[in-house]
């Protein structure tokens, strides 16, 4: 019965897909097992490697590809292996969709495609990526503009969501609560600037309502949710949920300076710290996107962002904190 192949779906965001669509709606491809509960089909396999892709997609009755793959770390990572993933990759998932027939292909971009702004982001900008990942990610969206471009018959959806966190987080959000826990976070200056965030649960259901919605061409959407937070409210409300209190505001250039040894600790070892002077800076960066456009054509988030930052502090506290 299987007619999506989920690629990337052994991840944090794809650990959702499997709970909100049928196991026998769809296959996993990816580079691990899923370390969660599954019964889902999974094939090991890579999406730039062209045979890989034709393994998972070869005898199955597959009539959509959404496309979760991709490398994101925000920091510690080379250039070429932002485009390796995807924007290669998402050649190879077009040129593969080509041969087997698939129309439809459903890509997580970024809203880092539009760059840091100051004004609120949506649909109608034009991209403007200043990091490596925003740009391998606009190059993925250019990819498959040209795909969709080639037949009238094809869809292509383009997600572009923002932070996005919950359960299964292992990234930024938790390493977020995990310093709030310990006593170690402080708001950096005013900590007046907007960081829109997007709850994982609303952003794999907001992405199915807008699937049964496809039609030929290409459609772009933002993602994040409302109430949209500054710095202070997000740390808050994390403290909040703990019972504790952010009881430290520091000055931005003080904070930079409490970066500058694991800068040193990251260049000695290689390792990406938690902590660092980029990590610090973009704290303090406003990083603010509208997703309007959903919302005005029927969407409604089932959380607000206050009740995600909540539900993902009690998944913390359940789960093995050490």
């Amino acid at each position: 019965m299987q007619s999506i192949l989920l690629t990337g779906g052994s991840g944090f965001i794809g650990s959702h897909f499997h709970k909100l669509l049928s196991q026998d709606e769809f296959i996993n491809l990816d580079l691990v097992k899923p370390s969660f509960n599954h019964q889902a089909s999974y094939i090991e396999g890579d999406i730039r490697i062209e045979d890989d892709v034709r393994k998972a997609l070869d005898g199955k009755n597959i009539t959509t590809i959404i496309s979760l793959a991709a490398k994101h770390h925000d920091f510690g990572i080379g250039h070429d292996e932002y485009f390796d993933t995807n924007e290669e990759g998402t050649r190879i998932i077009c040129k593969l969709a080509s041969e087997f027939n698939i129309k439809n292909i459903v890509f997580y971009s970024s809203v880092a495609v539009y760059g840091i702004r100051q004004n609120v982001s949506n649909e109608e900008m034009n991209p403007e990526p200043d990091s490596p990942y925003g740009a391998s990610k606009l190059a993925g969206e250019k990819v498959l503009e040209q795909w969709a471009a080639e037949n009238s018959e094809r869809r292509v959806l383009i997600i572009r969501p923002t932070i996005v966190f919950g359960p299964n987080n292992l990234a930024n959000m938790r390493n977020l609560i995990r310093q709030i826990d310990s006593g170690l976070y402080f708001h950096l200056g005013k900590a007046d600037n907007v960081k829109s965030i997007a709850y994982v649960e609303n952003v794999v259901e907001a992405t199915l309502f807008l699937m049964k919605r496809m039609r030929p061409g290409v459609l772009v959407y933002n993602y994040a949710d409302e109430p949209q937070l500054t710095a202070r409210q997000i740390g808050d409300t994390i403290a909040d949920a703990l019972n504790k209190k952010v009881k430290l505001t520091v000055p931005r250039f003080a904070g930079i300076l409490v970066g500058l040894p694991f800068d040193l600790i990251i260049k000695l070892t290689g390792k990406n710290l938690p902590i660092s002077t980029a990590r610090i800076k973009k704290l303090g960066t406003q990083t603010y996107h509208s997703a309007k456009k959903l919302f005005n054509e029927g969407y409604t988030p089932k959380y607000t962002t206050y009740d995600g930052l909540r539900k993902m502090v009690q998944w913390y506290k359940a789960s093995d904190n050490s």
